[in-house]
């Protein structure tokens, strides 16, 4: 018999979220937009409040515990079948929110803003195979075959849980000084960047991965099978968080249109950051293993090997640089904003991915993203 089990609760409903979430800003943009294209208003607002959404892939999020009996050469059926290794893969997106406030005094080149982003993802798996091996045994009545009473299996269950969080505050002015045409801007802004990651997975595997039989008197219904079984239990809980100064900057190109009636708006920027902060690690995972052998007098030993634990704990200071880029299109009017984009922010060093020592993985996050702005003040 054969069993196969896939949950993967982040992937069932990554689609649907995008999808509703995407509808709402276009029908709350349509909505403002229809009583602000017309609108003749020759100042510019003072204060912009944008509110957006983003789907993110994931990079060096967490990594794989594994044991010995996983590796077994050559590969068992079942192994083929549940690749305890890949069945602990992380979520591939996160699905977040953003949101930022940016307030330009009237007649001034500077910017003030404050700005939050923020995701999270999951994932669940259950992977389970059994090969059913059938036993011949030859008797004075014929020879019978039914299922054996123990099987080679492969069983897997994973969870992963992952959430980051990005804060800026910053102060800027504008530089284009007309570098982009009339209408364009061009900001280059200092301030302060704080960043948290965390992500915990769990995962609970076992398996045996071959048996053997033995006929113990041809001329009855009876055998007896020998064989090895393992288990593995593990946790991990991993955090970064940090805070340094940061620049960026931000340019938008209007190609079509004018500020008055709307325009057509090309979008792009880089950021960099120093983060000082702390790194911390927690793992615990246990191995066992448990022995039923046949032996030539017709009886059984069975063996536990002493269970291996492990249970660490890591903390550091920790210094993690950061680097971003931005490009997409807006439209605008004078009061509103409407904007597609594709942002990637890396973090190089920030988590410690290791198990049983230390080990720096980077982290990314990079995918579209939409938002829609509206303006007040003037």
């Amino acid at each position: 018999m054969s069993e196969l089990i896939t949950i993967d609760g982040n992937r069932r409903n990554l689609k649907e979220r995008l999808l509703i979430t995407s509808s709402a800003l276009s029908l709350v943009g349509f909505i403002a937009l229809i009583d602000i294209a017309n609108a003749a208003e020759n100042d510019r607002p003072t204060a912009w409040i944008e509110l957006g959404g983003q789907l993110e892939m994931l990079q060096g999020t967490s990594s794989p515990i594994v044991a010995p009996f996983m590796a077994v050469s050559p590969t068992p059926a079942p192994y083929l079948a549940v690749p305890f290794i890949d069945s602990q893969r992380p979520a591939d997106h996160a699905f977040g929110l953003e949101g930022k406030l940016t307030f330009q005094p009237k007649n001034s080149d500077w910017v003030f803003s404050a700005s939050v982003r923020y995701g999270r993802s999951h994932a669940k798996r259950h992977l389970h195979h059994t090969n059913t091996v059938i036993v011949s045994q030859h008797t004075s009545y014929g020879t019978p075959t039914h299922p054996a009473k123990h099987n080679p299996f492969a069983d897997s269950r994973t969870r992963s849980d992952e959430s980051h969080a990005v804060i800026d505050f910053s102060v800027g002015r504008d530089v284009g000084l007309g570098l982009f045409g009339r209408d364009s801007t061009s900001t280059l802004n200092a301030g302060v960047r704080f960043a948290q990651f965390s992500t915990k997975s769990s995962v609970n595997a076992s398996g045996r991965p071959s048996l053997e039989h033995y006929l113990v008197a041809p001329k009855y219904l009876f055998y007896r099978t020998s064989f090895n079984q393992y288990a593995l239990t593990g946790h991990a809980d991993r955090n970064f968080h940090g805070i340094g100064p940061s620049v960026s900057w931000n340019a938008s190109i209007t190609v079509l249109g004018n500020a008055e009636a709307g325009e057509l708006a090309l979008d792009l920027g880089a950021n960099a950051a120093l983060l000082f902060g702390r790194q911390t690690a927690k793992v615990d995972h246990a191995t066992k293993a448990y022995a039923k052998h046949f032996l030539p007098v017709s009886q059984y030993y069975s063996l536990y090997a002493p269970r291996n634990v492990n249970d660490l704990k890591r903390s550091r200071a920790a210094t993690v640089p950061n680097l971003g880029g931005v490009a997409g299109i807006s439209v605008k009017y004078p009061n509103a904003k409407i904007s597609l984009g594709y942002r990637a922010d890396f973090f190089f060093g920030a988590v410690d991915a290791g198990i049983d020592e230390r080990r720096t993985k980077n982290l990314g996050f990079s995918g579209p993203f939409a938002t829609i702005s509206f303006g007040f003040g003037g």
